[in-house]
């Protein structure tokens, strides 16, 4: 199964080409940290990148979004990436991309390696910026949205909420999230055939965010659907939990849709 997404993954890269122009925000701090412009962070032997908010008083804590790349990419990509970037600059979010071992991701089994790497890159974000602990998010895309899930599965009370795009753990399988609960909403392309979205024999996008919907012990059908400009955005806001889960779907294939991040990024500063 992990050949024929490789395969797929890597069809879908050699005819995608990326010319987006870097973003960055250096600081003072950034610099006395050892992660300044064009320097990753350096941790254990791993490393990860960070991008600051350009309206950053260098002070204040700093909500943090965690997001994991896609196959065959680095944390570099993720900052060079308008879609990531503009969104978490706009609403002052301390972007942190960890780079994967292969520039991949342990996802597919339980006990995952990258699951201690991004719970020791947290104690060394705390050691380095003044963070707000009750603002840490997780996001990802592709296998890095599959990694963001298995994180969330395994360590999920480290984070406030998951952002999800456009990967998935397999759902066939008994999984079970041992962390518990957690807010996720997750977002996917109808059309997407490079991840495609889990259905189950019903042919339900729904059953795409199933683990979630039971861990968060919601209730079989969504309590609200809302269109939200491309998307058609299912909630479960009733959950025995307390937490919410979301699925919001679009007609278009495997990407990270224009201007999402900003939409779910806004709506979390409202909660």
């Amino acid at each position: 199964m992990a050949r024929f997404f490789h395969s797929r993954y890597l069809m879908f890269m050699l005819l995608t080409c990326f010319f987006a122009k870097p973003v960055w925000s250096t600081t003072a701090l950034e610099v006395e940290n050892g992660c300044e412009h064009g320097t990753s962070c350096q941790l254990d032997g791993r490393s990860y990148q960070v991008k600051t908010p350009s309206s950053w008083d260098g002070k204040s804590p700093l909500p943090v979004l965690m997001h994991f790349h896609g196959w065959g990419r680095t944390g570099r990509n993720v900052l060079n990436n308008p879609r990531i970037t503009e969104a978490t600059d706009k609403h002052g979010f301390l972007l942190v991309a960890p780079d994967g071992l292969g520039k991949s991701w342990d996802f597919w089994g339980k006990a995952s390696r990258d699951t201690p790497f991004a719970q020791a890159i947290l104690k060394n974000l705390k050691t380095k910026w003044p963070i707000d602990e009750n603002k840490i998010y997780l996001s990802g895309f592709s296998y890095g949205s599959a990694m963001a899930w298995r994180l969330a599965c395994e360590s999920g009370q480290d984070f406030a909420g998951l952002l999800a795009i456009a990967g998935t753990l397999w759902q066939q399988e008994d999984i079970e999230c041992q962390a518990g609960p957690i807010n996720i909403t997750h977002v996917h392309g109808l059309k997407d055939n490079v991840m495609s979205l889990p259905r189950g024999n019903s042919n339900n996008p729904l059953k795409g965010i199933e683990l979630w919907r039971r861990t968060n012990e919601c209730q079989i059908e969504p309590d609200t659907v809302e269109k939200i400009n491309i998307f058609t955005c299912h909630h479960w806001t009733g959950c025995n939990s307390g937490k919410e889960t979301s699925i919001c779907l679009h007609d278009y294939g495997h990407m990270i849709p224009k201007g999402w991040l900003d939409i779910a990024l806004a709506k979390i500063k409202k909660m």
